[in-house]
């Protein structure tokens, strides 16, 4: 039994065009892969970042900065909040996964 990629079954779906496979990212320094740590370090690191952005979106809009809209602050704070609950699923996976490892008996 073969399995199949849907990326060849995309032209043939009504309504989705311009959709094209993904590219492997670019590696790291040193032309190896990163380290999961540095991975998971990354990500929180973008989520600090996009909590940061959501917080000065929230000031600028109460000190009624230019250019800062409601709108604007809203889906900074959404973005922020969604990627927060991803990462403390992803969290809560990997401390579930370390205990599972940690009760398999040798």
């Amino acid at each position: 039994m073969s399995v199949n990629g849907i990326n060849p079954m995309l032209p043939h779906i009504p309504g989705i065009k311009g959709i094209s496979e993904s590219k492997p990212t670019a590696p790291t320094s040193g032309g190896k892969e990163g380290t999961f740590a540095d991975v998971f370090q990354n990500a929180l690191q973008e989520v600090n970042d996009l909590q940061n952005r959501a917080e000065e979106q929230i000031e600028g809009l109460t000190l009624k900065k230019d250019g800062i809209t409601a709108h604007s602050a809203m889906v900074a704070l959404e973005k922020a909040d969604v990627a927060f609950q991803l990462m403390s699923a992803i969290r809560g996976k990997i401390i579930r996964a370390y205990e599972e490892v940690i009760r398999t008996q040798v």
